[in-house]
Parts: C-alpha cells; structure tokens; sequence
C-alpha cells in the first residue's frame, strides 16, 4: 500500500510539473510573438516613415497646421516590395504607437493573425474591411485591428474611454502613395458585432445622414463635431473587454494631394 501511495504521489508531481511546463511554454511563445511583431513594426517605421516635425505638437497646432503632410513621408515604393497588400498608413497625433502600415487583401481574415510578411503572428496587422474600396473614398470605411494589451496595433483606442483623453487626441491622418487624409475623431464607444456601425455602402442621402446621426446620438461623449451626409468617415473597430467591440469615428476634415 506505501509503494502504491507512493507511485500516486510521483505521478501526480510528474503531471503537475508537466501543466506548469506546458504552461510556462504557452506564455513564452505568446510574449515571443508579441515581442517579434513590436519589433517589426518597429523597424517598419524607421525604414518607411519619415517624420522631420518635431513630436511636441500642441492639438490647436495639430488641427490648424499643416505638418501632418508637409513633414510626414511615407515611402510606399519601398514598403510594397515587402508585400503590395499595403495601401496606406495611419498615423495618430499625440498617440506614437499607433503608427502603422494598412493592408487590404479583399477579405477579413488574411491579415487577422498574419503580419505584413505573411508570417503567423496573434497582433495581425492593421487592415481594411474586405467590402470596402482600397482608395478610402467610401462614405463609410471601417479599419480593423487587434486591442493588444502592450498597447500595441489597436490598443491604445481603449484609452478613449479615459476622461479627458479625447481633447488631447482627437486627430489622425492616412496616408497613401498620392494623397494625406486628415480626420477628426466625432465619436466613439463599445457596441455588439452586430451593430449597425458595421453597415458600409452608403451614398449620400438621408439614409446615410440618419445613420450619422445616430453614431453622433450613441456616442460616449458629445465632441461637438458635426458630421453630415456630405462627409466621410472612418471607423476604426477592435475587441473590448467589455466582450463586445470598441469603435473610433473620425470625418475627414481636410485632404491634400501629393505632386
């Protein structure tokens, strides 16, 4: 009985040190992986995105200068020999890591846990939504990316939800190989995935305006940003701890080409 108590306990130990392994493994891979994709995004950014205007910009300077196309430069000839899926750059004021490459592959998975060599990776990459048009001239374009709890791709827009945080920040701008886009952030809050949010394809006609309005109503706070149906927005969409989704929604306030 002393050697079958015995053999129990052994094994019991063999297991529990084989869980606690296994465990350990799991965590190293994951903040493996997480550590690879800050850095090649990283690199990314100091080999493609050139910023010669200095980083201390007030928000009254963000919204009424013009650095954010006279002193940003994205090198798109360059990045697209790494993949042609890349068609644009988002770049936030005030917010320094999200600053990142946008893919478009037609659809809503490719790039859900595949970064921009197409190597396996849980952060993905920053993308378009499939339905939408790759030229950002929709009236409804949506952005998706992962809420990382490093902060990284998607996962500073939780700090939104900070009282206070939205005066600060409340421009960005994207980037393609033609033109600079600068939009202004009118909304934002958690909703279901099956929301209307997640609705594109509009024209500009009063089904379009009554949707604006409501994105406007919903909204965690009042910003004060009007928005009609003459205008086009942008809503950057990822997880919530809430277990539902976080939206940003952003019109775009100003465009200028590239000669």
């Amino acid at each position: 009985m002393k050697k079958k108590g015995k053999l129990s306990t052994i094994v019991l130990f063999v297991a529990g040190a084989g869980c606690v392994i296994a465990a350990l493994v799991i965590l190293f891979t994951m903040l493996w992986d997480r550590r690879q994709s800050n850095k090649t995004f990283e690199t990314l950014r100091e080999d493609y995105c050139k910023v010669t205007s200095a980083e201390d910009v007030s928000e009254t300077e963000a919204g009424n200068s013009l650095f954010w196309y006279e002193n940003v430069e994205i090198d798109f000839e360059g990045i697209k020999e790494i993949n042609e899926d890349v068609i644009g750059w988002i770049r936030f004021d005030g917010i320094e890591i999200i600053d990142y490459p946008i893919m478009y592959s037609g659809d809503d998975e490719t790039y859900l846990r595949n970064d921009i060599y197409g190597n396996k990776s849980t952060a993905g990459c920053i993308f378009l939504e499939g339905a939408n048009h790759p030229d950002f001239e929709d009236y409804h374009t949506i952005i998706y990316g992962h809420n990382m709890k490093n902060l990284s791709m998607f996962g500073s827009l939780k700090k939104y939800k900070e009282e206070g945080f939205y005066v600060d920040h409340s421009y960005f701008t994207i980037y393609t190989e033609n033109m600079a886009y600068r939009y202004q952030i009118f909304a934002y809050r958690d909703v279901p995935e099956t929301d209307s949010v997640y609705t594109i394809g509009f024209i500009p006609d009063d089904m379009y305006q009554n949707f604006l309005n409501e994105m406007v109503r919903k909204s965690y706070i009042d910003t004060g940003v009007s928005v009609s149906k003459e205008d086009k927005i942008i809503t950057l969409s990822t997880c919530s701890t809430t277990g539902k989704r976080f939206i940003v929604q952003a019109v775009r306030v100003d465009e200028k080409a590239y000669q």
